[in-house]
């Protein structure tokens, strides 16, 4: 192995021990998972998987940031998430046979992806002490309620609040400490903004200049800075703590 992949797999182990607890993986597993893993590396923009690919494997993000996009009306793509290195994307539900995907992944930022075979994954799942299975299974379904909850809460919500609530999930995910707030480590345009919240890129332009103008939001060095306004929270009206799974 390159001294490249070796690093990457050092620090793929380091992850994966770090989440651990709340994955419910023992030490076995974390040396199974590591030494079965593959890892590939994506520049920004690079389709990882496309929603026609056969769902045979399972990812997981060791650095960077990736897309998970749908097909909406029209063939337009919805992002559904950006998700943050640590986390499992686009697995296959582990005891299902290989089925076409309903969805895509592609590189936001330049990644780098663990990628284990389905057959590895449910083994290791299959070999865990009963209770550590049900963590880990409990785990999965927690992280996809919480999108399905935060999706639901964006239809209810005017532009504004849609962009102030989807601002503090990824200042939860992707935020630095700041001075005026959190700072959201990652390269978001407009553009990004208006595939997040299902709205055109022209009026989240417009949107933003009016958060900016109320002091919800900042920008400053190229980054995005949610300006926090109350204690523990992204801003009162978004109910997305930061610092939360």
């Amino acid at each position: 192995m390159s001294e490249r992949g070796s690093l990457a797999k050092a620090s793929l182990r380091v992850m994966l021990s770090q989440n651990a607890r709340r994955f419910g993986f023992t030490a076995a597993a974390v040396d199974t998972l590591v030494e079965q893993s593959q890892i590939t590396y994506w520049r920004a923009g690079q389709s990882i998987f496309a929603p026609d690919d056969v769902q045979d494997l399972s990812n997981f993000l060791v650095a960077g940031a990736v897309k998970v996009v749908c097909h909406g009306q029209k063939g337009k793509p919805v992002v559904a998430q950006l998700v943050r290195p640590g986390r499992f994307f686009g697995a296959a539900w582990f005891y299902d046979r290989p089925r076409r995907r309903e969805f895509g992944a592609v590189a936001h930022d330049d990644s780098m992806v663990a990628m284990m075979s389905q057959d590895v994954v449910t083994a290791v799942v299959a070999r865990l002490p009963p209770e550590r299975a049900l963590q880990f299974m409990a785990h999965t379904w927690r992280i996809l309620s919480r999108l399905l909850y935060e999706k639901c809460l964006l239809l209810a919500m005017p532009l504004e609040r849609r962009l102030l609530h989807q601002i503090a999930v990824l200042a939860r995910d992707f935020g630095k400490p700041d001075p005026h707030g959190v700072r959201i480590d990652l390269d978001v345009t407009h553009a990004d903004l208006a595939e997040l919240v299902a709205a055109t890129r022209a009026n989240v332009s417009r949107a933003m200049a009016d958060l900016r103008r109320a002091g919800f939001v900042d920008v400053a060095g190229g980054r995005l800075i949610l300006v926090v306004q109350q204690p523990g929270y992204a801003h009162v009206s978004t109910g997305v703590p930061l610092g939360t799974e």
